[in-house]
């Protein structure tokens, strides 16, 4: 297959898209297409590294696989794809059935496949029939890694992303992996390569600043009793009134009985017309109440607020939220990084990033 020049590249997403990719980013489709390397994309959150998985399907008949740590953001790929024409899944426990996964997605009817570790990664997962299906292998384009610090960072309790070498053992040699994230230091990112038994030698690095400009740091000591909550009171007034209106935030938690306890005590602040505008958001929730939930949020009318852990968050595309709380330093600075980048992705907007500080941030 001859490989498109980068002007191809940039021309062909700006009539799908209606996006004009930036140098980096034709850079990764265009090493993804050559399928002689792999790809380690380091870049800022809300910079544009989702765009990269696509690009190449603007070239290439086949099907782009991606792992997604959060089941909410490959209904969010999948919804994004659906405007673009393009047809694609997300598998999870939910959405799994016989028909998506032994006839439609072996058979290529989509062109995009989002699943979660646990059903795609080890001896005996679910989609093992899929990866060792020649017709379904052979048209892979490559393999995305989504957020791909959390194959290192969250594999103590996502034990399937320690079987993430196994896949090398099925799927063809020469299928690339893209391995994006805002978060991937120096060992964090050679942790991640070694899981997924990459090689050094074959790996193209695009590595920019994860800075972001229109986002500003308030550092704020914890004055009151933690269980209170009262620092937290600044983001609702005393004097509010339903006609002064609430800017959209988060506050994110280590821990989901204080993000309860601090959501109820935010709630309490609020008339009881308002009090479900507020809501935590963690694990614990249905999958169907974190699923309206965020189509609230994201449309700001119903749900102004709320008081969540990393269920919400890493990747999630909303451009209005101005101000993220970090409740105690009880995080790692990549994590904290990645709750920052959910403020401000909007163009032209600018956002406050919140830190309580009681407690020292882990290395």
């Amino acid at each position: 297959m001859a490989i498109p020049k980068l002007s191809e590249i940039k021309k062909k997403a700006e009539e799908v898209f209606e996006r004009t990719p930036c140098l980096w980013q034709l850079k990764v489709a265009e090493t993804i297409l050559e399928r002689k390397q792999d790809v380690v994309c380091v870049a800022g959150t809300g910079s544009g590294k989702t765009l990269t998985f696509w690009l190449p399907l603007l070239f290439r008949e086949g099907i782009q696989v991606v792992f997604t740590p959060l089941n909410i953001l490959g209904a969010q790929n999948v919804s994004q794809l659906k405007d673009w024409g393009i047809e694609a899944i997300s598998i999870s426990a939910k959405t799994v059935t016989s028909q998506n996964l032994k006839v439609d997605i072996e058979a290529g009817k989509y062109r995009v496949v989002v699943v979660n570790p646990e059903m795609a990664l080890g001896k005996g997962c679910t989609f093992e029939r899929v990866w060792r299906n020649k017709a379904f292998s052979s048209k892979l384009i490559s393999v995305v890694w989504d957020e791909a610090h959390c194959i290192s960072a969250w594999g103590s309790f996502r034990e399937e992303y320690r079987d993430a070498a196994w896949l090398r053992t099925i799927i063809p040699r020469d299928v690339p992996y893209l391995v994006p994230s805002a978060t991937l230091s120096g060992k964090l990112c050679g942790d991640v390569m070694g899981i997924l038994e990459m090689d050094r030698k074959r790996t193209k690095f695009i590595r920019r600043s994860n800075d972001r400009s229109n986002v500003f740091i308030d550092v704020r000591k914890i004055e009151q009793s933690l269980s209170s909550f009262r620092d937290l009171m600044f983001l609702i007034p005393e004097d509010w009134k339903p006609s002064d209106g609430l800017p959209k935030f988060l506050i994110f938690f280590d821990n989901i009985t204080e993000s309860i306890a601090a959501s109820e005590a935010l709630r309490a602040r609020l008339p009881e017309k308002y009090r479900d505008k507020l809501v935590w958001f963690n694990s614990n929730n249905t999958q169907n109440f974190r699923e309206v939930s965020m189509d609230k949020f994201r449309k700001g009318k119903d749900l102004w607020a709320l008081c969540c852990t990393d269920s919400f968050g890493m990747g999630i595309d909303l451009a209005d939220i101005e101000i993220i709380v970090q409740w105690k330093l009880t995080c790692n600075l990549d994590t904290l990084w990645q709750r920052f980048g959910r403020a401000a992705r909007g163009a032209g907007r600018f956002g406050i990033r919140g830190v309580s500080r009681r407690g020292k941030l882990k290395n």
